[in-house]
């Protein structure tokens, strides 16, 4: 990931999901849901995948409890985590969240994460196909909704796959958006072709 790409708030929203974009989990990896404390191990993971770097672990962990609560139940439902099942090492993470849009709730893609040494291996897509798949399940036909900024460009594309489309105006919860400033990020970071479908395809 190039350092110094300016933040600025992209929201996207998927209205149709391409299943064609789904990629199950190969013999090698094993999707596994959030048990009691793996907290810890969501922390390492992002720390590793470079968010919370001037954190402590224990503050990462307060980050947790904070954008997730405690409620496991949920959590077992809605977590997952991708293992790589020859070393035992928990190499991704990505949650099937929620947020509110106008008083009601609405699905969201919540802190995807994959490790260095496992990206550009297909784990990111096999993460949000898992996480796809429960939305389809407590979520029937509803829109999707996701928070990213310019510096996850390589996630943008891999969004876009799903159905996901960068919105102008569109917004849920406190996020905010910030179409145009992002784009004039993204178009210094992204290959031509694929910002100039991205720009394209951008909904309201």
């Amino acid at each position: 990931m190039p350092e110094e790409i300016a933040y600025k708030s992209i929201i996207m929203r998927c209205d149709k999901v391409q299943e064609n974009a789904f990629r199950e989990v190969p013999h090698g990896y094993v999707i596994e849901h959030y048990h009691s404390g793996m907290e810890s191990v969501w922390a390492e993971i992002q720390q590793a995948a470079g968010e919370f770097q001037h954190e402590t672990q224990e503050g990462t962990i307060e980050y947790f409890y904070k954008a997730f609560g405690r409620n496991e139940n949920l959590l077992k439902q809605r977590m997952v985590f991708l293992k790589d099942v020859y070393t035992s090492e928990y190499v991704g993470v990505c949650a099937a969240w929620f947020s509110q849009k106008n008083g009601q709730e609405i699905p969201i893609i919540h802190w995807l994460a994959v490790i260095p040494t496992h990206r550009n291996k297909g784990c990111a897509r096999m993460l949000i196909t898992a996480v796809m798949k429960i939305f389809s399940r407590e979520y029937p036909e509803q829109m999707i909704y996701l928070h990213t900024q310019p510096s996850s460009y390589q996630a943008i594309k891999l969004y876009q796959d799903f159905g996901f489309c960068i919105a102008r105006r569109d917004s849920y919860g406190t996020a905010t958006n910030e179409y145009e400033e992002a784009m004039e990020v993204l178009k210094t970071v992204m290959e031509e072709d694929v910002f100039t479908q991205l720009k394209k395809q951008a909904i309201d």
